[in-house]
């Protein structure tokens, strides 16, 4: 009887065992994988709406501008907004601006444009803030801000707000809080997320930016040294879960400069 009862050996067991726990590992690395495959879709989706915003807010500034160009100069609301984005803009270069050899991901920690600190697009990055677009709205802008202030709150320059972007800690995104940015890019500044109800100001980009090209102009006649357009290149820069290398999304917009209808009447 003993010997028709007898238990598994060692062996068995330890195979038994062996059989368990690749079948376990190979279950969880299929989860993980799904996971991180999930999430990485997530983020591109998000990115992607973080960029189609960034491309309507300079749309729509674009195209106030246009609309009110028969008004005087003092009436146009949009004017000085359109003239910061264009004179951020980096010149002289190819009328094919597809083309820019510096624009390049390079590393998501670098200065998000060029791994050379000098760069000119290191200067001329800026985002916009996709909540407020409206330089005369009483309820953002204290009646005695300049036109100048008004401007700089909307369209945020990376040459005076360097400590405003950063790298991505999740996916591409703008960061907005309920007061205006302090200054300083570190834990005691998050104060200003709490409170109040309506987030407007913009706290930080995170792997996300803006530069602006301007197409070259006629040598000579009436448009002469007036850029024919500007294409707004929208980068993207992030670590998808699992990845080690950078996940990139970008898009150009080109916009026809309204100039060469004034110079044209």
């Amino acid at each position: 009887m003993r010997l028709v009862k007898r238990g598994d050996t060692l062996i068995e067991v330890i195979f038994a065992i062996s059989i368990f726990s690749l079948v376990a590992i190979l279950s969880i690395v299929a989860m993980n994988s799904s996971i991180n495959t999930a999430q990485a879709t997530l983020e591109v989706t998000m990115a992607r709406n973080e960029i189609d915003a960034q491309a309507e807010a300079i749309r729509f500034i674009h195209n106030s501008y246009l609309s009110e160009r028969e008004l005087v100069d003092n009436e146009q609301k949009y004017r000085v907004l359109w003239k910061t984005l264009t004179d951020t803009s980096v010149g002289g270069l190819s009328n094919d601006s597809n083309q820019v050899p510096d624009l390049t991901y390079t590393d998501c920690n670098a200065p998000y444009i060029s791994t050379n600190p000098g760069s000119l697009f290191n200067a001329k990055a800026f985002i916009m803030n996709t909540r407020m677009v409206n330089p005369n709205d009483p309820t953002f802008f204290p009646a005695t801000a300049t036109d100048t202030q008004r401007a700089h709150s909307i369209i945020i320059g990376y040459r005076n707000n360097s400590t405003m972007f950063s790298a991505s800690s999740l996916y591409p995104r703008v960061i907005f809080a309920a007061n205006s940015f302090t200054g300083n890019n570190d834990n005691s500044d998050i104060s200003v997320l709490g409170g109040g109800s309506e987030y407007r100001h913009v706290y930080r980009a995170e792997g996300i930016w803006v530069v602006s090209i301007a197409g070259t102009s006629r040598p000579s006649g009436v448009y002469a040294g007036i850029p024919e357009f500007y294409d707004f290149h929208i980068r993207t820069c992030w670590y998808a879960p699992g990845s080690n290398t950078p996940s990139t999304i970008g898009t150009i917009i080109r916009l026809y400069n309204p100039e060469l209808v004034e110079r044209a009447r």
